[in-house]
């Protein structure tokens, strides 16, 4: 008879859930995920960041540094023993690499990514950005179930967000081929935020920890202003296959 009883209430329970999933909407989902995070009211008060940690990539330690002007200007800059090796940077209008052979700007699916990835949160202001959200339905993270959102920029790119289904932050993102797991969330101020990220894509895999966050600390303009000497990406890539060097002095 117990039996019997915990399992017509377990059954009640999943049937429950269902219908809680089947009810919701995506706006409902990125409604409770803003307030996961901190609540709508701390994300709009949010103006800058500065995230200083470590990454692992390409068998080596490295530090990181990510700059943000919330919401469409960021810096991310990758170098070790003091000394920047790599940065990314965007501002809205532009996205660029700039490295020791060169600066590149960025065009296409490319730039649209790295436009996006400036914004912290692109699901605050989804629909005054232009960009459009559909609820996929449920799926699991680590055995763990997720609700999964698509979210689709007005340059076209597509990501697909999964939230864990009892805390309602991202858990995980696939963008094209590359995939990025989200943990350690921690309050900064008042805002809840991952410290660890894992990227698993065909062209790299990183992880990367965070250790310090800087709420609204003043940034310079300069840093999110592409170099005037910037050339295609494009260019670069043709060179690397070519197995040479882009020619001319690129931004150092």
């Amino acid at each position: 008879m117990v039996r019997k009883i915990m399992l017509a209430a377990m059954l009640l329970l999943v049937l429950v859930a269902s219908l809680i999933a089947a009810e919701m909407t995506a706006d409902d989902l990125i409604a409770k995920y803003l307030t996961a995070c901190g609540g709508e009211q701390s994300l709009r008060a949010l103006k800058s960041m500065t995230m200083k940690g470590s990454m692992f990539a390409q068998g080596q330690n490295l530090d990181v540094k990510i700059s943000y002007v919330i919401p469409t200007k960021s810096l991310m800059e990758i170098g070790m023993g003091g000394m920047t090796m790599q940065a990314v940077g965007a501002n809205g209008k532009d996205a660029w690499l700039k490295g020791p052979m060169g600066t590149f700007f960025m065009t296409g699916e490319e730039k649209e990514a790295t436009l996006r990835q400036a914004n912290r949160f692109p699901l605050l202001d989804y629909k005054k950005n232009g960009a459009k959200v559909k609820l996929l339905g449920e799926d699991l993270v680590k055995g763990a179930k997720a609700l999964k959102l698509e979210y689709v920029g007005i340059g076209k790119d597509t990501v697909i967000y999964f939230f864990d289904a009892t805390t309602f932050l991202i858990n995980k993102e696939k963008s094209g081929d590359a995939t990025i797991m989200w943990s350690d969330y921690r309050k900064e101020g008042n805002i809840v935020m991952p410290h660890k990220m894992n990227v698993q894509s065909a062209a790299q895999s990183m992880m990367m920890t965070i250790d310090t966050i800087t709420i609204n600390a003043a940034l310079p303009e300069s840093l999110f202003v592409m170099p005037k000497d910037a050339k295609s990406l494009d260019s670069l890539k043709a060179m690397m296959k070519q197995g040479g060097a882009p020619g001319g002095g690129g931004g150092k």
